[in-house]
């Protein structure tokens, strides 16, 4: 019998009556009915060899002592917090010289080391998920070998609160403010409410890209773009500048995840017409 096909019961706690204290054992179906399990898990468990029946008569009746209904006791909590059948009885099975205590320990410390690797994968994993949903928002498409390459990338980095932070060359000719600056940027894969809004701006751009960039119409997504930027930038336009050269697909440089050449042409394009009127604006105002 499969063990997933084994329905995990809640934990109780026998109660144990008079006539048990003088030795006597209870019968399968009634030990399967006070411990909430049923027959065919206790029967599950004897054929794993975690669960002996204190007695087996020739009718094929078995029977449960204390000692018995306390190793199912064991069982149904090591079950509840996690273990498999099979580490359930190399627990029991260990050749320890420890004392019971220090076993259980061990064994505990172990499984909580497992837990701990199984959230970072899982946490790895989601990561992986929604950078990969975000790349396709941001591209309009998936390169399945472009992903592989960058996750295979990623797999050599740290995940720090459930994302890899992009990296940065400690030689950039910027301001220890600056790398704050930057280190508070939304990145790609996490759940920052600002990614959603860029991601929809840089979509809104691929949809023009057959339209003249000094359009009325691409010049107010063009503003609207700079406005939201220039936010994320706190208001430091040089650094902002800054970094938008360090998306230029043409480099090797991490930060280009999701961006493309023609993409990033056109917006050069698009930006280079609005910092003119922006600037020539400026200047009317300031004669």
């Amino acid at each position: 019998m499969n063990e997933k096909n084994i329905i995990d019961p809640p934990l109780k706690v026998i109660v144990y009556n008079h006539s048990m204290e003088d030795g006597n054992m209870i019968k399968i179906g009634q030990l399967a009915k006070r411990m909430g399990v049923s027959k065919k898990t206790l029967y599950h468990y004897e054929d794993v060899g975690i669960l002996k029946p204190s007695l087996i008569k020739d009718n094929g009746y078995r029977y449960y002592d204390e000692k018995a209904i306390s190793q199912l006791q064991r069982i149904l909590l090591l079950k509840s917090i996690g273990y498999t059948l099979e580490q359930i009885k190399s627990l029991f099975d260990s050749d320890s010289q420890a004392t019971e205590n220090q076993t259980w320990i061990h064994s505990l410390s172990e499984q909580v080391t497992l837990i701990e690797a199984e959230k970072e994968r899982l946490s790895r994993l989601q990561y992986y998920l929604n950078a990969t949903i975000h790349v396709i928002k941001l591209k309009g498409h998936l390169e399945p070998q472009e992903m592989l390459d960058v996750i295979e990338d990623l797999n050599r980095r740290t995940l720090v609160n459930g994302v890899i932070p992009a990296q940065f060359d400690e030689a950039l000719a910027i301001t220890e403010e600056q790398k704050g600056i930057l280190d508070r940027l939304p990145v790609i894969g996490s759940d920052d409410p600002r990614l959603e809004d860029l991601l929809s701006s840089f979509n809104d751009v691929r949809t023009i890209l057959h339209k003249d960039p000094r359009s009325n119409e691409v010049q107010q997504i063009a503003h609207s773009l700079y406005t939201q930027s220039l936010e994320l930038f706190e208001g430091d336009e040089e650094l902002m500048n800054f970094y938008w050269e360090l998306l230029d697909p043409s480099s090797d440089n991490e930060l280009v995840l999701g961006m493309n050449t023609e993409v990033t042409a056109y917006m050069d394009k698009m930006f280079h017409y609005y910092e003119k009127t922006r600037l020539k604006n400026k200047e009317r105002k300031e004669t």
